[in-house]
C-alpha cells in the first residue's frame, strides 16, 4: 500500500527513495533505524555511567592518601558500600554487553 505525502508532512523523512510516497517497506525500515538509534544511545549512557563510576571510585581512592587518618576510619563503612555499589555498576554494565553481544 502507498501512502502519498502532504506538503510539509511529519512523515517526509520517511520517504527513502525521493518518490514523494511511503511505502510500508520505507516504514519498516525507517522503524528499524529508529529502534537501532534507540539502542545506540542506551548503550552509550550505560558506557557513560560505568566510565564515570570507575573515574570516581579512583578518585576516591586517590583522595584517601591525603585525608588523615582518623577521618577515613570514620568513611570506612562508606567507602565499603561505595566501592560495593560501584563495582556492581561496571560488572552490570560488563555482564550486559557481553551477553547482549552473544544474541
Amino acid at each position: 500500500m502507498v501512502k502519498r505525502l502532504e506538503k510539509e508532512s511529519v512523515y517526509a523523512k520517511y520517504d527513502i527513495d525521493g518518490d514523494n510516497t511511503v511505502s510500508d517497506a520505507e516504514l519498516k525500515i525507517a522503524k528499524e533505524i529508529e529502534q537501532n538509534e534507540d539502542e545506540l544511545r542506551k548503550h552509550l549512557a550505560q558506557l557513560r555511567m560505568a566510565r564515570y563510576t570507575l573515574i570516581s571510585m579512583g578518585l576516591f581512592t586517590l583522595a584517601m592518601f591525603f585525608i588523615e587518618i582518623e577521618r577515613v576510619e570514620a568513611l570506612a563503612d562508606i567507602s565499603n558500600l561505595f566501592y560495593l555499589t560501584g563495582g556492581g555498576i561496571v560488572v552490570g554494565y560488563m555482564g550486559v554487553t557481553s551477553w547482549a553481544g552473544k544474541k
